[in-house]
């Protein structure tokens, strides 16, 4: 068997997969408690945000937030096909991710690190994101049976927590964006 074939035959057992997984989702998933707790954090969290984020900083902390979302969805898509961690309850069953962590609580807690007291240290507010994500936020989506860790620890977490805080922070100090001639 080629390579071609075999990469084939593995894609068609991959798509099997995943519609037995979207059936799954239809029939025990969507509309239970856990599938609403999802949809409520993502709602009530970018509400609060909305509400109290800084107007004048938007585009700034959005940039922020947008690469948040970009970077949580990849590093949490490759763990799921890696088999580092899993997850049971899905908001969407189309995206190997949690989707209210990665698209809301994630870049909603850090654009309001970086808008709240903006002259404290970003280092020790990376540092405390970091540990509290790790000791605190990670934890209690295990308690709730929606992330599962298999081959993950909760401390290999906190340097990641801590640079993409980083880099997000770093992307709202930059000057304004050069304008395009044309």
């Amino acid at each position: 068997m080629t390579t071609i074939e075999r990469m084939d035959k593995l894609a068609k057992e991959t798509q099997e997969i995943v519609k037995q997984v979207i059936e799954l989702w239809q029939q025990e998933v969507i509309f239970s408690w856990r599938w609403w707790f999802g949809v409520i954090v993502t709602i009530i969290t970018w509400f609060l945000w909305i509400k109290f984020h800084k107007k004048e900083s938007r585009y700034r902390l959005l940039t922020a937030g947008f690469f948040v979302m970009t970077i949580s969805v990849a590093l949490d898509a490759i763990g799921v096909q890696m088999g580092l961690w899993s997850y049971r309850y899905e908001v969407f069953p189309f995206i190997p991710a949690y989707l209210p962590y990665d698209l809301a609580l994630m870049p909603v807690i850090i654009m309001s690190l970086i808008q709240y007291k903006p002259h404290f240290s970003p280092i020790k507010k990376a540092l405390i994101f970091g540990l509290l994500t790790a000791f605190i936020g990670e934890p209690l989506i295990v308690v709730t049976d929606i992330y599962k860790p298999i081959n993950w620890k909760i401390y290999y977490s906190i340097p990641i927590y801590i640079v993409i805080y980083l880099i997000a922070y770093w992307l709202t100090r930059r000057e304004n964006f050069e304008k395009l001639d044309g």
